[in-house]
């Protein structure tokens, strides 16, 4: 059952008890009793709330994995999986390109990234809540089924609308699954090693970094991009199965024991209307009705319930006005540019204006009228969180800006094979999931996470001025010069990322219990894909609006025919095949592809700016032994896992040396 919060009177006592009893009349020989017990507290910084029985759950089957051996087993399984889905998402990130292209629309790559990362970020809230009410496996398997028929419906796309629509389903399934492996990483690791146990979902860029780029080219030698797609469908599922059969065999542990059973029945017995409702099939079928009939109406009361259940707890108007709202803000802006622009035109200006008239509404629904609001407001009141979100939508932000066309530019204007410019891109990945492991074990002695994540941020300000240089100053001759410096560009963003990306998650779970840990690891994914449609949607705009001219400037510059601008913006890789390198018409080409970079570059180089400033809001709790600090004090209270109890909302007593300095100058400046 999701999560569902007391409040108190702002002037009420310390703590009080309720006791509601319901009793339900039946056949002569079933009688339910619903007894709950709720603590509720008002403090200056938190709120005492009820844990969920998902919750409870799974804190009772992370137990059952109890040995560094099944727990290793189970990392691995995740790892493996991983592993798979990493290189998926490569593959399919480099055929959007040549979907796009054979589509004779390559520039809106774009906007099709954007309409992936909107539904990705309006689904993880509800995989947040459902898993809390059906269990981190049912969602698990729903998400398979999405991504699978994503992928076959893209596979089999021959316009960009049905490719989009399968794009929709695919994004669901895939930012589901990376989502849910991360609460089950979450689930099974103290504060303490963290760090560690998420970098699992990065390792796999060790490998396919390097291996990547010839899968890559493999499939577009020997078949095309649509098989490519299509081979995912039926090979992910499969390196899925060693995870699926860990939850299993955790399942089944779990159901032998006796806190598991009092917690099931505890559950069943909360389902008053829907207990109801079987009594009164039940002496139905007592009385000799059909069972058939009877069963078939038992089945669909429970559908029902359950459904409507799922529909109370998680906030579906919200995720719908998410996804308008940021599908005809982002969108549009990717649309307008090209070889005409259609900034004049109703079909731009009317979704633009509708999506920021969607802000207000979204925020009236969930701040008044949403029973169960997607975002846990009293938690956004910390500097914790929302400092740690506002680094979540700049990260993805920043890195989105040189990283949206990465393949074209280092492909058709650094004269880069098709291997290398997918590799190339694909070194941070790799840099960061090796410096996270040593970042985690070095975080495990020191137990503090800002210091980590301002350096990260710093080295990020010299990453971008690399890319400012070497990707908006290329000549059109020196291909092999500027793809170094890009790598070395991307080798130092990947270093940087590997110290703030990962532990601002844990910053943030640190400052809440275990209660609320998949709703703020939700809330900060969500952030983080609409971060990166941020990054999309602007690099997406400046190249719609300002490539097509800046070739046609380029190619009359030069004395081409302006003719060539056109083909040259529609289709790129079709373009450099008739042109080869070092040809007037492909040194024009390269020479637009280097100015519009630049301003994607500098651009990416000034939010470092406000992304450093987010940074120094941070809290920097003391890092326990515990799943949670929630679970370090439950420890010296006496309490179990799983139990039902009360627990604090958010917890603020961090002791920020660095805040602290802060705050102390401030005061000063202040003071004179």
């Amino acid at each position: 059952m999701a999560e569902k919060m007391h409040k108190t009177p702002s002037s009420g006592a310390s703590s009080s008890n309720v006791n509601v009893e319901k009793d339900l009349n039946s056949s002569e020989n079933s009688k339910l009793l619903r007894t709950t017990s709720v603590e509720t507290k008002a403090t200056t910084d938190s709120k005492i709330i009820e844990k969920s029985f998902g919750v409870r759950k799974s804190e009772i089957l992370v137990k059952q994995y109890d040995t560094w051996t099944l727990k290793g087993i189970y990392f691995f399984a995740i790892f493996i999986a991983m592993f798979v889905q990493t290189m998926e998402g490569t593959a399919t990130n480099v055929f959007v390109g040549y979907a796009t292209n054979s589509y004779k629309q390559h520039s809106l790559m774009t906007t099709v990234g954007i309409i992936k990362r909107v539904i990705a970020a309006a689904s993880l809230p509800a995989y947040a809540r459902l898993s809390d009410i059906f269990g981190r496996l049912e969602l698990f398997c729903i998400s398979l089924v999405f991504r699978i028929v994503g992928l076959v419906i893209m596979s089999q796309a021959h316009d960009i609308q049905r490719y989009s629509g399968g794009m929709v389903l695919y994004s669901i399934g895939s930012s589901g699954g990376r989502f849910l492996w991360q609460i089950n990483l979450s689930d099974a690791s103290s504060l303490k090693y963290r760090l560690l146990a998420i970098a699992i979902l990065n390792l796999p860029a060790i490998i396919n970094t390097w291996a990547s780029g010839e899968i890559v080219d493999s499939l577009l030698e020997r078949h095309d991009w649509q098989f490519g797609v299509a081979l995912w469908a039926f090979t992910f599922p499969l390196v899925c199965i060693p995870y699926l059969g860990c939850s299993l065999h955790m399942r089944l542990k779990a159901r032998k024991t006796e806190e598991w059973k009092a917690l099931c029945a505890e559950e069943k017995a909360s389902a008053v209307t829907l207990n109801q409702k079987l009594a009164r099939y039940q002496q139905e079928l007592d009385n000799g009705s059909n069972k058939l009939w009877v069963y078939t109406k038992m089945g669909f009361a429970s559908i029902f319930y359950w459904t409507r259940e799922a529909a109370l707890k998680v906030d579906f108007i919200g995720c719908i006005i998410i996804i308008l709202m940021l599908g005809l803000l982002l969108v549009p802006l990717t649309l307008a540019g090209g070889v005409r622009t259609k900034w004049h035109q109703a079909s731009t200006i009317v979704p633009l204006v509708i999506g920021f008239c969607l802000i207000p509404c979204f925020v009236i629904w969930e701040m008044k009228l949403a029973t169960n609001p997607l975002i846990p407001f009293p938690l956004l009141r910390d500097r914790g969180i929302w400092a740690a979100l506002a680094m979540g939508v700049l990260y993805t932000f920043v890195s989105n800006m040189p990283n949206a066309y990465a393949y074209p530019v280092l492909y058709v204007g650094m004269n880069a094979s098709r291997v290398v410019a997918t590799r190339t891109p694909l070194l941070l990945h790799f840099v960061c999931a090796l410096t996270l492991p040593v970042i985690g074990f070095v975080l495990a002695k020191v137990r503090r996470t800002k210091p980590f994540i301002l350096f990260g941020v710093m080295v990020w300000y010299i990453a971008m001025g690399l890319f400012v240089h070497f990707r908006g100053d290329n000549d059109g001759i020196r291909g092999k010069y500027f793809r170094d410096g890009v790598a070395v560009g991307m080798c130092l963003l990947g270093f940087g990322q590997g110290f703030f990306n990962r532990l601002v998650v844990v910053s943030a779970q640190a400052c809440t219990n275990h209660e609320y840990m998949a709703s703020v690891t939700a809330m900060f994914n969500a952030i983080y894909q609409i971060g990166g449609s941020f990054g999309r949607c602007v690099s997406g705009a400046i190249w719609t609006q300002t490539m097509y001219p800046t070739i046609k400037k380029q190619m009359e510059k030069l004395g081409q025919d302006s003719a060539l601008a056109e083909a040259a913006y529609d289709a790129p890789y079709d373009f450099m095949e008739d042109h080869a390198w070092g040809s007037t018409p492909r040194v024009a080409l390269v020479l637009a592809y280097a100015e519009v970079q630049k301003k994607l570059c500098i651009v990416g180089l000034c939010l470092c700016v406000p992304l450093l400033c987010f940074g120094l809001f941070l809290r920097d709790h003391y890092l326990s032994d515990a799943q949670s600090l929630e679970d370090a004090e439950d420890e010296e209270n006496g309490h179990q896992k799983g139990e039902k109890k009360g627990t604090k909302m958010v917890f603020t007593n961090d002791n920020d040396p660095i805040f602290k300095m802060l705050r102390k100058g401030y005061q000063a400046v202040k003071f004179w």
